[in-house]
């Protein structure tokens, strides 16, 4: 039962990480680089998107969603404990 709890811990952890990175990459892409780029693509793999083809979409938003999610965690961490 323990494994299957902490199982599920993981899947939710990793799709709001998931989910994270990738709103932060459809920002920097459509905001900033002002290229043509669905949130759907980023968040779930398309293979006609020729665009992104060259990045692991799953690696790189749970990437940057850790990272987010760190540096808030560390964040309040410092502001709350000194």
């Amino acid at each position: 039962m323990e494994a299957l709890i902490e199982m599920f811990m993981y899947s939710i952890l990793g799709s709001i990480f998931r989910h994270i990175g990738a709103g932060l990459r459809y920002f920097f892409m459509r905001v900033i680089l002002r290229k043509e780029v669905t949130y759907k693509s980023l968040r779930y793999d398309n293979p006609k998107d020729t665009v992104l083809a060259n990045f692991d979409n799953a690696f790189v938003n749970t990437f940057f969603g850790v990272v987010v999610f760190m540096g808030i965690f560390i964040f309040l961490l410092v502001k709350y404990l000194s």
